[in-house]
């Protein structure tokens, strides 16, 4: 199933709407949230958070971290 999610990044400045099966990993949505921001380039650890501020596995699918339609998602880098 398609999901809408809202992800906000740790060094970007714009939220935004993905939206994408969820049957990819947090690791991967984490990966093309970043991929998007203004320093793509920049490496380091993702950590990545749902809106209660629990931090998910980035090897669980979304539908396993319980991300439906609409949920915001936040993703820090370092």
């Amino acid at each position: 199933m398609r999901v809408y999610l809202f992800g906000y990044s740790s060094d970007d400045f714009c939220g935004r709407v993905i939206v994408t099966p969820d049957g990819r990993t947090i690791g991967q949505l984490a990966n093309q949230l970043v991929a998007w921001g203004p320093a793509p380039e920049r490496g380091g650890p993702l950590t990545v958070r749902n809106e209660a501020g629990e931090i998910l596995d980035p090897g669980s699918t979304i539908a396993e971290a319980a991300l439906g339609p609409g949920d915001l998602f936040t993703v820090e880098r370092g």
